[in-house]
């Protein structure tokens, strides 16, 4: 059969974050991600054609947060792993808290925002992680010796109702406790053309 497709548009697909202390300003992280293309496409296409397949729900519901993306040394130096953006089983290292961005908070909360007479649009995750949260974390950033460790994050990934991962991002840890909040704005561009 004869291929009859004659558009040749680029659809291309870019990850920021910046993660941020909301109250004093300070940006603790300033990078771009990884892209899990394959799932990208996946959940493109069945949102697009507004298929539900029963078993898997296509639209973004959270942030997944994890503390396996780097290995510290005895002397400090910080190794980065690679991240796990390859099929459809792309995900993290190490989940340990993930928050909603499917609500009307606009702390946490999934925007769309077009550019008039431009070939991007953008997703905007903001997921901001409060004071309280997550339970059982350090009460200080500060802290030395205290065992908590599940809230040094040096993770994160965008996630599907159903888990399935569509972006993942290693960075330098950065901790989360008690006595400061948090705030990662996460945008996605998209793009078509050329």
């Amino acid at each position: 059969m004869k291929n009859t497709f004659n558009d040749n548009s680029l659809l291309s697909i870019d990850g920021h974050v910046i993660i941020k202390d909301p109250d004093s300003g300070e940006v603790l992280l300033d990078k771009h991600n990884a892209i899990n293309f394959e799932n990208m496409t996946v959940a493109i296409a069945h949102l697009l054609a507004n298929q539900y397949d029963g078993s898997n729900a296509y639209f973004i519901t959270r942030l997944d947060y994890g503390n396996g993306g780097t290995f510290i040394d005895g002397v400090g130096l910080v190794s980065y792993r690679s991240p796990l953006v390859s099929g459809e089983s792309g995900g993290m290292y190490n989940k340990t808290y993930e928050k909603s961005v499917n609500t009307v908070d606009p702390e946490n909360s999934i925007t769309v925002v077009p550019y008039a007479s431009n070939n991007y649009t953008d997703i905007v995750l903001t997921a901001t992680l409060d004071w309280n949260e997550p339970a059982g974390q350090a009460l200080t950033d500060t802290s030395s010796g205290d065992g908590v460790t599940d809230f040094i994050f040096d993770e994160i990934a965008i996630a599907t109702e159903a888990g399935l991962y569509l972006t993942h991002l290693i960075f330098h840890p950065i901790e989360k406790s008690a006595n400061r909040r948090i705030q990662i704005v996460y945008t996605i561009r998209i793009r078509a053309g050329n």
